[in-house]
């Protein structure tokens, strides 16, 4: 019997659509809890083992929160019931959405595997070629990178992204002539492109300095541009200038953290999810307009009405979220300091404060829990708590 035919299957599509649906009508009724979210994936499976949906679901929420092994199990289980049980091959838009979920959370070394298990037999096809070589790339396997970008070329050889990534892994390995080359095919296919520019000016700072992409992802900050930039006041060259200096340090510490392995690879994608909205909240918070998530001592300095303003904006903050965001900030400046892009006395100074003050800010964040969303207590009462656990740090905008 087909399963999919069945009426257990029927049910499994039934029960998975109405998780969709109450996710996508979040903005609504507010988003379902990520508990409740995995309870009900589990419950489709149980009655419906073989539903891979379900499955595949389960995995990436598993591997977001914090990865292990069962997880990883998980994926492939799902993946190759996908094979067995739909179109065959399944659509390439089905693999693109599962490889995309597992490349936002950083495990390439999972899109990898299941890409392996394809192979074994399917052909692969160009952007299936382009995605193994990302993952590739991100494994510290540039040469393999290399060969499957090649094939893709060969494959869709007007494809601009696909020589921009090749000039991408030259970059990588510090061949810069052979990156130049491959960045102006692309160039000559679509000029204008944001990538093949970005790319293009990442191969112009290595002309002058010397090194490969790993080396410009821990430049040296050129403070006097920003200087210069804020002096004539071009404010929004100023904030790319900042957001892609941010962008760069997060990702040199993501692919440093995902190449050593085991559980720091598996606790990266709740580290990545905890940074990376904080330093959101801190950029719009900052009254100096010039927010670099390096600049340790400013984090130090405003440590506490930071995160009196966070747990008053974020009706969802809980013990949980506060220990995970103490625990991510010292992982992620540790490796700052370890680069030398942050000043190691510094790190341990931001380290003495948070331990000093943690357990004051997780109490205040329960008192004012208690009563954030009780309209029994009025408005009045509420904001006299909030003067007198946040200190009037909630009443500004800015720090």
């Amino acid at each position: 019997m087909d399963i999919t035919k069945s009426r257990a299957w029927k049910a499994a599509e039934w029960d998975y659509s109405a998780i969709q649906a109450d996710i996508q009508m979040a903005p609504l009724w507010g988003p379902p809890s990520l508990e409740g979210i995995l309870k009900r994936l589990q419950s489709i499976i149980r009655h419906c083992p073989q539903f891979y949906p379900a499955i595949l679901e389960l995995g990436i929420r598993r591997l977001r929160q914090k990865g292990n092994r069962g997880a990883e199990r998980m994926m492939e289980k799902g993946f190759r019931l996908m094979m067995e049980l739909a179109d065959l091959p399944p659509s390439e838009d089905d693999i693109d959405s599962i490889l995309e979920s597992l490349e936002n959370i950083w495990r390439f070394d999972i899109s990898m595997r299941l890409l392996k298990i394809f192979s074994e037999h399917n052909s692969l096809s160009a952007l299936q070629h382009d995605s193994m070589a990302h993952a590739a790339a991100r494994l510290g396997e540039i040469e393999v990178a290399l060969r499957h970008i090649d094939e893709a070329v060969k494959l869709e050889p007007g494809n601009n992204n696909f020589w921009a990534n090749k000039g991408w892994y030259y970059l990588m390995k510090g061949e810069l002539d052979e990156a130049d080359q491959a960045l102006s095919k692309a160039y000559q296919f679509k000029k204008g492109d944001p990538v093949v520019e970005g790319n293009i000016g990442i191969l112009k700072y290595l002309r002058r300095a010397g090194g490969t992409y790993w080396d410009y992802l821990e430049r040296p900050l050129d403070r006097d541009r920003i200087d210069r930039l804020a002096d004539s006041e071009k404010w929004e060259q100023v904030t790319d200038f900042c957001d892609d200096f941010n962008a760069c340090r997060i990702e040199a510490f993501a692919q440093s953290t995902f190449l050593k392995g085991g559980k720091d690879r598996s606790l990266l994608s709740e580290v990545l999810s905890t940074l990376r909205p904080f330093f959101k909240f801190v950029s719009r918070v900052d009254s100096s307009g010039i927010f670099l998530n390096e600049d340790i001592g400013r984090m130090k300095k405003y440590f506490k009405p930071i995160m009196h303003k966070f747990i008053f904006k974020f009706g969802d903050v809980d013990r949980e979220m506060m220990e995970n965001l103490f625990e991510s900030l010292q992982i992620y400046y540790g490796f700052l300091a370890t680069r030398q892009i942050v000043d190691e006395a510094e790190f341990a100074d931001l380290q003495k404060t948070i331990l000093k003050i943690k357990d004051e800010l997780l109490e205040k964040m329960e008192l004012y829990n208690a009563v954030r969303h009780d309209s029994a207590v009025s408005e009045k009462k509420k904001e006299k708590l909030r003067e007198k656990l946040f200190e009037g740090d909630h009443a500004w905008p800015h720090i």
